[in-house]
């Protein structure tokens, strides 16, 4: 009998939740050590609130789509926040938290969730080895109430939050979403990655900023990506790693 491994690890299982936790905790003391003030404090207090139960994302990841939420509001850049991949809702809150807490026009700027509540789908040729032969129904499936239980948790208004449940091939095309001003993918597999982009890209405001969370995670997000930019040729892409492994950003050219 095989075991699957990567099942052990998602944070579905008990074994995956200890496991985040436990990043998560050696992670805060890291912060808090390279810079000891109330700021690590804070966001190491959040992070515990977070994590295992309302998101994996990396502290680091965590950390900067809080500061590109702020970014994004000091330099007025128009539009709404919309996350694809959304899970139990923690790095979604973080967004939330960060446009309430910086934004002085935060009635403006809505907040689109798509996710399809029912697991990832599976990797296709197009991803790697590992993700296709790891896959399993129902891996990371995410729920609606714990969305809005972690927003709640953590104080942040549902009064402009969007919740879209679904695949994304049945829901990007018809969402009335306008303009963004941050793109967050956090959808792992080539195709669902390359469709959001497809779909959102050119909604994207010059100046706003595109998060690709599996960067260098998923074999599949980096190649949807590279394509999406070769299909499009695109120039003055500058691509920002977040960490080594793990998560990455730019900001798409031009001007608001």
């Amino acid at each position: 009998m095989k075991i699957n491994f990567c099942k052990l690890r998602a944070p579905d299982f008990i074994l995956g939740k200890i496991l985040v936790l436990g990043k998560t905790i050696a992670d805060s003391f890291k912060q808090w050590l390279r810079h000891p003030d109330k700021e690590s404090i804070r966001f190491a207090r959040l992070m515990l609130i977070l994590k295992p139960r309302f998101t994996m994302v990396t502290n680091k990841n965590l950390i900067t789509l809080y500061t590109l939420v702020e970014r994004a509001n000091s330099l007025r850049v128009p539009g709404d926040i919309v996350e694809c991949g959304v899970w139990n809702g923690g790095s979604a809150a973080v967004m939330g938290l960060a446009n309430a807490t910086t934004s002085v026009n935060v009635q403006e700027r809505r907040i689109w969730l798509f996710d399809s509540f029912q697991g990832v789908p599976p990797a296709t040729e197009r991803d790697g080895p590992v993700e296709r032969k790891s896959y399993f129904e129902g891996w990371n499936k995410g729920s609606i109430e714990k969305v809005k239980q972690v927003f709640s948790k953590i104080g942040v208004s549902l009064d402009n939050v969007r919740i879209i449940p679904g695949w994304f091939n049945d829901t990007l095309r018809t969402a009335a979403v306008e303009r963004i001003a941050i793109l967050h993918i956090d959808a792992d597999w080539y195709d669902s990655v390359k469709l959001v982009l497809d779909v959102f890209y050119e909604k994207v405001v010059p100046g706003g900023f595109i998060i690709l969370n599996d960067y260098n995670t998923w074999e599949g997000c980096n190649r949807a990506l590279n394509d999406f930019i070769t299909e499009r040729r695109l120039k003055n892409i500058c691509i920002t790693e977040v960490e080594p492994t793990t998560g990455a950003y730019f900001q798409k050219p031009g001007t608001h």
